[in-house]
């Protein structure tokens, strides 16, 4: 009992390490300038607002997910649907429209909460694997803040790479985690394969690359058995054939738009990849857990099969996915790979014998100064973000908090329009809308259909190039029945009242920043 309580202290208190930025915003919510309205932004704002807009539909009563940053009619699809179930269960206890952002806080806890414990399993309740584990960072980099030295570290832009972020990330990814290590740990076991194979059904909907991903280390593990593959051939291929229905759905459902635009944007856009740099931002649990592997493979450790099988499938799908344009590599990169390099650190730790504590001690401390370093860069990055003041709207790399009048205006819109009216604004109002107002609008994401082209032609709206006719004829065919005139759309127009260009639009409403049109 008393091991019990020590864990759940151990999880608890790196929980409350990863969320300290978050509280300390809480925090300084008061201190904000007086006309920017507070808002608890996780990770990067478009995709939280992203997120958010899938919970809200929850919060609404669907489903199935619709996708509300592009005006094209379409059906609900099962994409996204953990965080409509989110949504669901926020309505059952009540949760308000607006609150969609609690729901994605809790569930970020909860499942933090779930993944630690589950990483604890594997590692078997060793302290030193799950240190390890936990801690591993990125070589480091000695910086001086205002003479004060802090660590950083390789592919700081991917927050997945920091040890303090990861713990309590994003929710579809934490759950997605949650279930590979409960799957990988059940592996060698041969038992309850319909089960895992409904859990492996699950994971190819919240996480697809994670799916493909355990099929691959269990075709590893098996191999790793040698003579003994055989008796996982059974129980192995009725999982996969539970489970591929998911991917089958996912690959029917990305031929056709909306959600093509998911495939569309990786290969317009892809995330950058640097192999080196990826290396160096693995840390030192990376060579040291191969080594580790290596020794493992020449004792045939069978109790370390899990964790190579792990690592080689991590390596294996990192090379492959080079080649492959619809999928970045970097995304192999979320299938935890510090679990499997800390259990074979710490495998390779026990077998050198005492040098292990002085080099333990090392690593820990070295990572434990670099989560403590990221809470210091994060804490400054929440400052700078409360004295913003320009530019008026987020937009691109700014994160500002919104202004007021601006909440106001997509409230306005909220209150005096139905829900099916869509709504055509910039990038940024466009953004906040669907998770504000849970309305549909021209555009407002990456995963807007056309959403270049879009962008363009409503740029040319805002600036006045199109005649009255056209335009009142072109807002028609895409069903735009309001017009959101904030900062943003103001700059691109260079008029102050949109009814000089088009005089056929109403003046709905109207404050210091935003003005409401809808068509007469």
């Amino acid at each position: 009992m008393a091991r019990k309580w020590i864990w759940n202290i151990i999880i608890l208190g790196f929980v409350l390490f990863s969320l300290l930025p978050t509280l300390y915003e809480l925090k300084r919510s008061g201190d904000l300038q007086p006309n920017r309205q507070f808002e608890l932004v996780h990770n990067f704002p478009t995709d939280y607002n992203f997120y958010l807009s899938r919970i809200r539909q929850g919060l609404e009563g669907r489903w199935t997910s619709v996708e509300r940053y592009t005006s094209e009619p379409h059906d609900g699809s099962l994409i996204h649907e953990l965080y409509v179930l989110m949504g669901r269960v926020g309505a059952s206890v009540r949760v308000p429209w607006g609150k969609a952002g609690d729901v994605y806080h809790v569930a970020r806890v909860v499942l933090a909460v779930t993944l630690l414990a589950l990483i604890a399993k594997y590692t078997n309740y060793n302290i030193l694997a799950f240190l390890l584990v936990v801690t591993a960072s990125s070589w480091s980099k000695l910086v001086f803040v205002e003479g004060i030295p802090r660590f950083g570290g390789y592919m700081p832009w991917w927050s997945v790479m920091d040890s303090l972020q990861r713990i309590t990330f994003i929710p579809h990814l934490l759950a997605g985690q949650a279930l590979i290590v409960f799957l990988v740990m059940m592996l060698p076991s041969r038992k309850n394969t319909i089960f895992l194979g409904i859990l492996a059904l699950l994971l190819g909907m919240v996480f697809p690359p994670g799916l493909l991903f355990v099929y691959t280390v269990m075709g590893v593990y098996a191999l790793l058995q040698g003579k003994g593959m055989v008796k996982f051939i059974t129980p192995y291929l009725l999982i996969f054939l539970i489970s591929m229905p998911s991917l089958v759905y996912l690959g029917l459902m990305t031929h056709v738009y909306p959600w093509k635009r998911l495939i569309e944007v990786d290969v317009i856009r892809p995330l950058p990849f640097d192999y080196l740099e990826y290396i160096k931002a693995i840390g030192p649990i990376g060579p040291i857990g191969l080594i580790g592997l290596i020794v493992a493979l020449w004792k045939r450790e069978r109790g370390m099969f899990l964790s190579v099988a792990w690592v080689i499938s991590w390596i294996g799908l990192l090379v492959v996915f080079k080649f492959v344009p619809q999928q970045s590599p970097l995304r192999f990169s979320e299938m935890i790979p510090h679990v499997p390099l800390g259990v074979l650190s710490a495998y390779l730790l026990y077998k050198i014998g005492r040098p292990r504590r002085v080099v333990a001690i090392v690593l820990i401390a070295m990572g434990l100064l670099h989560m403590y370093s990221s809470w210091l860069w994060q804490r400054d990055f929440i400052d700078h973000k409360i004295r913003a003041t320009s530019p008026l709207v987020p937009t691109g790399s700014f994160v500002m908090y919104p202004l007021k009048d601006f909440v106001a205006g997509m409230g306005y819109i909220q209150d005096n329009f139905t829900v099916d009216s869509v709504v055509l604004s910039g990038s940024t109002a466009g953004n906040y809308i669907p998770a504000y107002i849970g309305r549909t609008v021209y555009m407002g994401h990456d995963n807007t259909v056309s959403f270049e082209k879009k962008k363009e032609i409503a740029a040319q709206f805002f600036a006045g190039r199109m005649s009255p006719d056209d335009a009142k004829l072109w807002m028609k065919q895409n069903a735009l029945r309001v017009v959101f005139y904030g900062p943003e759309e103001k700059s691109e127009a260079g008029v102050r009242d949109l009814r000089i260009p088009y005089p056929f639009l109403i003046n709905r409403y109207s404050n210091a920043y935003v003005t409401v049109y809808s068509l007469e």
